[in-house]
């Protein structure tokens, strides 16, 4: 009689046992598993999306963008947002602001270790605010001493500080204790008086200020100077003196000068580069969507997530709002619209008129509460919150089921193994019953 071998059919046996079980597993595995990818990509094409539009949707950012052309650079720069109106407007810049800055009247042979009052106070006011140094609190290395090196830290680091700076400049062999103003114009006029120290030197040195910058504020004229309309500003930058447009003024002209030319127009291709990111971004979510839940043909291979509602409805619903009224308008209307395949297209000359009509109603279309980027940025947000959002539910629900399958796999390698033992026991006592047989046979041979 031939002899078997015990492992050879313990291992068919047991895997012929476990096979179906460990085929179904693993197709439901893999499932699982591709539609975890699938979410996933369309999760990030959802996130990209976001992002393109949250670029272009703030206090500071807008998908409209227009431009400032000057007839001369040098004296000033403007920056306009969308909500900026087309036009030319004459502008003369007659003084930039400037900072108040002092040097006090120390005595010769001042250093940065010379030796100051421990008692009084330094009282400080600028712009309305008041800070007030106790000259007892200035020692602070615990010497017994106080330095003016130590006064101007005690200045600059006080909590109470309205915007002075003290420094020591040294010049020619001499130290000098400068305050400047951190801030512009004549509202922020440095005033300070020493009282209480005992020492005449220190206290005149407060009284004796020496100007080095005297503070003024910035000045400019909307038309020719003295016969247009002057603007005053502490700083010099004057937010919106023209609608929309914020000028920074840098370098005052001369007398009699020409006033600078403004023009404010429409930056048609920086607004149709931001236009086109924004297409882009939802182009390629559309994409991603699409080819993952199509329905399958004889040429097409049906989509993981074909059945998934939580995926077909990010698509509804975005498209839904492509199709809504914003200011009273559709962006059909203004060259925006949805293709048979469901994506975005741009009729540049539609927009371009539109922009060009009036840039700032066309920016409310798109910028602002309950317009457009608010409303598709508050239809995505549920979808994407990490603590609980609807695919992040979704994929804690798949990596469950994975879980699950995985635990069911780890008892069927248990069951594997012990059906592997019975079978080897089995079929190493039927070989060991033939031995026997075949020696007991070969005595009558």
């Amino acid at each position: 009689m031939s002899m078997m071998d015990p492992i050879t059919m313990a291992t068919q046996l047991a895997t012929f046992d476990v096979q179906p079980f460990q085929q179904r597993y693993q197709l439901q595995a893999d499932k699982y598993q591709s539609q975890l990818s699938a979410l996933g990509k369309v999760e990030t094409a959802l996130r990209e999306f976001r992002t393109v539009i949250d670029k272009m949707n703030s206090a500071t950012a807008s998908v409209i963008k227009n431009t400032a052309t000057l007839s001369q650079e040098g004296n000033f720069t403007a920056n306009v947002d969308a909500s900026a109106l087309n036009g030319s407007y004459q502008i003369f810049v007659e003084q930039v602001a400037t900072a108040h800055q002092v040097s006090t009247g120390m005595p010769a042979g001042t250093t940065a270790d010379t030796q100051i009052p421990t008692t009084g106070t330094l009282d400080f006011t600028l712009n309305g605010e008041a800070m007030s140094i106790d000259l007892s609190t200035v020692d602070t290395d615990g010497d017994g001493t106080a330095t003016l090196t130590e006064l101007a830290a005690a200045i600059n680091n006080d909590s109470t500080n309205p915007g002075i700076n003290a420094t020591l400049v040294r010049a020619n062999g001499e130290t000098h204790f400068m305050l400047s103003s951190t801030d512009t114009g004549v509202a922020n006029t440095i005033n300070v008086s020493a009282s209480g120290t005992g020492q005449a030197w220190f206290e005149d040195a407060f009284t004796n200020l020496t100007d080095i910058s005297t503070p003024q504020d910035a000045k400019i004229w909307l038309g020719a100077q003295g016969s247009g309309l002057a603007l005053t500003s502490s700083s010099n930058t004057f937010s919106d003196v023209i609608t929309g447009v914020d000028i920074t003024v840098t370098k005052a002209q001369a007398a009699g000068e020409q006033p600078v030319g403004l023009t404010i127009g429409a930056d048609q291709e920086a607004t149709k580069e931001q236009l086109n990111a924004f297409i882009d971004a939802y182009n390629n979510l559309v994409s991603t969507i699409d080819g993952l839940t199509g329905s399958g043909s004889e040429d097409q291979q049906r989509g993981v997530l074909a059945s998934d509602p939580t995926v077909r409805s990010v698509e509804s619903q975005l498209s839904n709002l492509l199709r809504t009224q914003y200011n009273g308008k559709s962006l059909m209307e203004v060259g925006l619209s949805i293709n048979r395949e469901g994506k975005l297209e741009l009729d540049t000359e539609r927009f371009e008129a539109a922009q060009a009509n009036g840039s700032s109603s066309l920016e409310a279309m798109f910028n602002g509460d309950g317009n457009l980027f608010d409303s598709l940025d508050q239809a995505i947000d549920p979808f994407l919150k990490f603590s609980n959002g609807l695919f992040k539910t979704r994929k804690d629900a798949l990596q469950q089921n994975i879980s699950r399958i995985d635990d069911k796999q780890a008892t069927l390698e248990r069951k594997y193994q012990m059906s592997y033992d019975r079978y080897l026991a089995q079929f190493t006592q039927m070989n060991s019953l033939m031995t026997q047989m075949n020696q007991t046979g070969s005595l009558f041979a």
